[in-house]
């Protein structure tokens, strides 16, 4: 099996990747900085020509480069892909390989040695100078020293059984990985000018990318939220990144160098279809890496980087095995917040935890799977994120806080001289307890009722007054409710319209 491995290594020389020096990470993508030092050939046409290898998942179109020592420029590019050994795979199978071949010899050697002293004891003869006792205790040692020698030659014939069955399938292994290997590009570089001794390049990676972990525990007692954000980080490239200065950004920088064409505004006949017409294709987006900063000192911790249309974090320093999954932390932070229980009494009965945040400062949190807790409990696993200075955030209900709507009079008739207009009465309370051994906080929010007609007349009362909103479809309360005590609404509505217009009172009737 070596000296296979030996000649397919000859007959596939491997090729020198770039270690990636900064890679800044998109939610499905990654832009990867790379200096390569590279030997120059002869080219054509008095150009001397570096070859580099880059992984199978990059993006020729995206592929940028520094400017070059001297006055040399490059002049053109040549792509082609090949297949090369995965010597990430290879080296821990043959490394295996190594050691199941070394515990099969040492179970060979004390298999040998087992079945040596089986063979002396089957080989010798009682002497007849022996007493009939002595006899007998020679008898009974050469047949527990037998006994023993067969089971633990049965024992090591098993295990050698074992050690040669996972050899064969290493080996297999060995030759998949050999014969498989992984597609890279090679991309032959001409310059025209002095040759470099090096090339430094940026271009977009696919089969990687990151995705936030958000965790907000709220504490009403300590009118607070404990924040913590994570990034899971992937990245399939088949080579290891290893301590590379990575950047998590949120969102994928859109590049567009000519403005779209205007299409013609045409007024003309509806035209049906039958089925529906299919969209546009999308434009395809890709990142541009020539512009990108190149740092060289790691800061101690995640600090955002903001560019004009997406916000980075510099996670400093970083390693990020290929096909593996690391947890990075980004953020912990204390937010303070005001908290409020939510009614909604035309909806149902429940008290929605509600918190409401606001920040000196905007932040933008990409969308990512958040889990919320309130004083230690679980209430939820969503999707969360967030943009700008205050925000808004629910945790669950307060069994504790209930509200109870009782309708009191509900009426539907006609008035007039000649009966010519219709009306509608509804009175109803809401009263809302506290239960809890603390002041709550409450926020009542019921529909406004809105006529949609100018010949239908409506009059609202209500005991306490709502507040002001600048919504006009809502009517809302706010509260400071004591422990164990209740508030009450009053409302009544008055409608008439004319006889024959036809009245829809809505859902809340």
């Amino acid at each position: 099996m070596t000296r296979i491995l030996t000649a397919l290594m000859l007959l596939f020389p491997l090729w020198a990747w770039a270690a990636p020096n900064q890679v800044t990470l998109f939610p499905d993508s990654a832009q990867v900085e790379e200096v390569s030092a590279v030997t120059p050939e002869a080219g054509e046409a008095g150009l001397s020509a570096c070859t580099l290898i880059l992984p199978g998942q990059a993006d020729p179109a995206s592929l940028r480069f520094g400017r070059l020592a001297g006055s040399g420029t490059i002049a053109d590019l040549n792509w082609k892909t090949r297949r090369e050994q995965n010597q990430s795979a290879i080296e821990p199978l043959n490394s295996r390989l190594e050691e199941l071949k070394a515990e099969r010899s040492e179970v060979l050697s004390e298999l040998e040695g087992v079945r040596g002293r089986m063979a002396f004891w089957k080989a010798q003869t009682l002497p007849a100078e022996k007493t009939v006792a002595a006899l007998r205790e020679l008898a009974g040692e050469m047949a527990k020293a037998l006994r023993e020698d067969s089971a633990r030659a049965q024992s090591l014939e098993t295990r050698l059984e074992e050690l040669n069955t996972k050899i064969a399938w290493v080996e297999k292994e060995i030759a998949d990985a050999v014969g498989q290997g992984r597609t890279v590009w090679e991309v032959r570089v001409l310059v025209a000018g002095p040759a470099p001794r090096e090339l430094s390049y940026a271009y977009t990676l696919r089969d990687c990318g990151w995705t936030p972990l958000y965790r907000l525990e709220a504490s009403p007692a300590r009118k607070n939220i404990d924040f913590s954000w994570q990034a899971k980080v992937w990245q399939r490239s088949g080579q290891d990144w290893s301590d590379v200065r990575l950047f998590l950004a949120t969102m994928q920088p859109q590049i567009q160098a000519e403005p779209s064409s205007l299409p013609p505004w045409e007024i003309g006949p509806l035209r049906v279809f039958r089925k529906a017409m299919a969209g546009a294709p999308m434009m395809a987006m890709r990142a541009d890496a020539a512009n990108e900063e190149m740092f060289t000192a790691a800061p101690p911790e995640p600090v955002q980087v903001r560019h004009s249309t997406y916000a980075a974090w510099d996670m400093g320093k970083k390693s990020v095995p290929a096909g593996d999954t690391r947890i990075f932390e980004i953020e912990r932070d204390a937010w303070p917040v005001n908290f409020t229980h939510l009614i909604r009494p035309s909806l149902d009965s429940k008290a929605f935890v509600q918190a409401r945040a606001e920040f000196t400062e905007p932040k933008e949190l990409p969308p990512g799977t958040a889990f919320f807790f309130i004083d230690g409990a679980m209430v939820d696993q969503r999707q969360f994120s967030f943009s700008g200075r205050d925000a808004t955030m629910f945790f669950g209900l307060d069994p504790l806080v209930t509200c109870t709507t009782v309708l009191k009079d509900k009426k539907t008739g006609e008035k007039g001289l000649f009966k010519q207009k219709q009306t509608f009465l509804r009175q109803w309370t809401m009263t809302v307890h506290n239960a809890a051994d603390r002041p709550a906080q409450v926020r009542i929010e019921e529909p406004r009722p809105l006529p949609r007609d100018e010949r239908i007349n409506l009059e609202l009362t209500a005991k306490p007054e709502p507040l002001k909103e600048d919504d006009p479809e809502i009517l809302a309360w706010n509260s400071t409710i004591a422990a164990g005590a209740e508030m009450t609404i009053s409302l009544d509505l008055k409608l008439d319209a004319p006889e024959d217009l036809s009245i829809d009172p809505g859902w809340r009737w």
